[in-house]
């Protein structure tokens, strides 16, 4: 189930950047991805688990941050995805699983683990192979758009640290729906429907933004989480970097996006680093 997600995110990703490509704003296809992803899911979870739908009021306030910071995840990782290699702007956002990892243990006052240790450099390493650091590739990346690959990252942390807040009280599928709404929400004040460019309601455009909602969210999100159950989310974040290979692949298939040899060794490093991280399954979680 978490592979085929990955292929999923993978592929939603590629058409997200054709789009992008052809004239489609960034915000135009984030905010339909919200929007169909929320349909979809509630469709979804009409269907079959009617519970879900139940929001305690009290949680509100939690869900509007987790949903902005879902938004913002998914309009940055566009905006880098329209200016670098999809492989680059993914090592970019699955790197913050470590920092994120280490800024626990630091705020913890304790020695962080030697997995983290051995983490850390692999993951920074990984990504400097990717980007091209203090070497040629990296005047030819866009700067802007790695800017917008760190800030993924960071709200990728945000969406994170959001979501274990509220793990506790809302389940997973709830909080998906509902915060898929809030993003939704809070991009058309941004940019409302009437100010959508109208290529995006033709239906060469229409159809692939609704297959970006349905698989590029509702779909994977749904896997993710019904795996979550068998495996725990330990195991299931090291399996989840398996996007940057089905994306790398996919993206040289579809859009000819080759990567050299150090960036392949530097996505294998980004990954191997995370994998590291997560080797040892936190208490509660299943073996």
């Amino acid at each position: 189930m978490v592979l085929t997600a990955c292929v999923l995110f993978g592929l939603s990703g590629t058409v997200s950047r054709e789009l992008i490509d052809h004239g489609t704003g960034a915000v135009t296809v984030t905010q339909f991805r919200m929007l169909f992803g929320f349909v979809s899911l509630c469709a979804g979870l009409c269907l079959t688990r009617r519970d879900l739908l139940r929001l305690p009021w009290r949680r509100l306030p939690r869900i509007a941050a987790f949903g902005l910071a879902l938004a913002a995840v998914v309009y940055c990782y566009s905006m880098a995805i329209a200016r670098l290699p999809l492989a680059v702007a993914l090592v970019l956002q699955y790197s913050s699983a470590v920092w994120l990892t280490a800024a626990d243990a630091v705020r913890q006052r304790g020695r962080p683990a030697a997995s983290i240790l051995v983490a850390l450099p692999l993951t920074l390493g990984g990504v400097v192979l990717m980007v091209g650091l203090g070497g040629a590739r990296l005047g030819r990346l866009d700067p802007v758009g790695l800017l917008f690959g760190l800030a993924t990252a960071a709200a990728y942390i945000l969406y994170l640290v959001c979501g274990r807040g509220i793990g506790g009280a809302v389940p997973a599928g709830t909080a998906t729906l509902y915060g898929s709404l809030v993003a939704a929400v809070a991009w058309c004040c941004v940019q409302p429907p009437w100010r959508i460019e109208s290529s995006a309601w033709e239906p060469r455009t229409l159809l692939p933004l609704m297959l970006i909602g349905v698989l590029g969210m509702a779909a994977p999100f749904a896997l993710v989480l019904a795996a979550v159950r068998a495996l725990g989310p330990t195991r299931v974040s090291m399996l989840s970097t398996f996007e940057i290979v089905a994306t790398s692949v996919i993206a040289y298939v579809w859009l000819g996006q080759a990567l050299t040899f150090s960036q392949c060794l530097g996505g294998l490093l980004v990954i191997t680093g995370v994998a590291v991280c997560g080797r040892q399954a936190p208490p509660g979680d299943p073996v």
